[in-house]
């Protein structure tokens, strides 16, 4: 660990574990700085972690900052951003091999401008081959390509924001130790203090992450929508924008409809036929999303997508009544397992001295 100097940028990566993953992110973000013409510096943050990267981040010129854990990707973001020297913090996760012109990008978007922040999207390629991670990653692609320029919220796989504003509204909250949504709570703490976030969806990345059906769901519903969940109660920042769009929320609503109608045919044979119309207007309704999903993979890819799709707005249901039932129970005093603290974090941490 060494002082950081004076410089534009400062890139900021926590790492727990895939050492190899690593070594492609960090020369990927060498070249960008290479490349950019403005001064910058490379932080690791190593999260607990059991794999040596100590000759990889001097291999790039970086420098590496080991703390104890796994303490959670908010609570390394923030140790690295204590060290670093840059006016603008760039994040970047551990498995996102960024575009060479990235870093470059950022600084000219922040730089100037009445943006605070910014954050990009996954590229059409990402680097695992397998089914669920290809439909994955060009979901996510898609949400961000087709949201409002102007953010409520921010994203830290792929995210830069000045160093100010980062440090007027405290950093990420430390009180999520496991990667959830401590980049979205930042983002709309952002907003609330009055800055405005750019979402630039031709900056990109290319994900290396593997992905399964189950970690689909876990990560759906445990560590991103139940949480999720409840930031929107609390922010009162459910908008027409990102997953909350007004289609998005009819997918949900139609497809527990067609749940039921299948269910009750066990009874009533004929709602069989409802239940199949109720397909169809699933389809339509996301007809945007698999428009991206035919011109990117082709028809057999998209229809083999379409089960796992539907099964997506049914986690989205679910977490939507456990967060909100979570939520409501918080207010009143009585904090269960997966309920958020109901205090912000500044107040948590500064008010309270904790």
């Amino acid at each position: 660990m060494r002082p950081s100097n004076a410089v534009a940028c400062s890139v900021i990566v926590p790492f727990h574990r895939n050492v190899a993953q690593l070594s492609h992110a960090l020369r990927a973000i060498r070249a960008a700085m290479d490349l950019a013409t403005t001064g910058g510096e490379l932080i690791v943050v190593s999260d607990g972690s059991a794999e040596d990267c100590s000759a990889l981040v001097s291999e790039v010129d970086g420098v590496l900052l080991g703390i104890p854990g796994p303490s959670g990707p908010a609570i390394a973001r923030n140790r690295g951003a204590a060290i670093a020297g840059g006016s603008i913090l760039v994040f970047i996760d551990a498995d996102v091999v960024i575009a060479r012109d990235v870093l470059r990008r950022f600084a000219d978007g922040l730089a100037g401008s009445e943006f605070a922040a910014a954050f990009g999207a996954y590229d059409d390629l990402p680097g695992d081959p397998g089914f669920v991670s290809q439909a994955r990653n060009l979901a996510h692609s898609f949400v961000h390509q087709r949201s409002r320029r102007d953010a409520s919220t921010f994203w830290a796989g792929l995210g830069a924001v000045r160093a100010e504003a980062f440090a007027a509204v405290g950093g990420f909250d430390e009180r999520f130790t496991r990667p959830s949504v401590e980049d979205i709570d930042l983002g709309y703490r952002l907003r609330k203090a009055g800055f405005q976030i750019l979402l630039d969806h031709t900056i990109r990345g290319q994900h290396l992450k593997r992905w399964t059906i189950w970690s689909m769901l876990r990560t759906d519903i445990c560590h991103r929508g139940i949480p999720w969940t409840q930031l929107l109660h609390q922010y009162r920042m459910l908008r027409n924008d990102l997953n909350l769009s007004y289609a998005d929320r009819a997918c949900v609503v139609v497809a527990y409809t067609s749940l039921g109608l299948f269910a009750a045919a066990a009874w009533r044979a004929e709602l069989v036929w409802s239940a199949l119309v109720c397909l169809l207007v699933l389809a339509w309704l996301d007809r945007a999303h698999y428009a991206l999903f035919l011109r990117h993979r082709g028809v057999w890819f998209t229809v083999g997508w379409y089960p796992l799709r539907a099964l997506h707005h049914l986690s989205n249901g679910i977490s939507f009544v456990i967060g909100t039932c979570l939520f409501v129970i918080g207010r009143m005093g009585v904090r269960l397992p997966g309920g958020l603290p109901t205090e912000a974090w500044q107040d948590y941490r500064v008010g309270t001295g904790r």
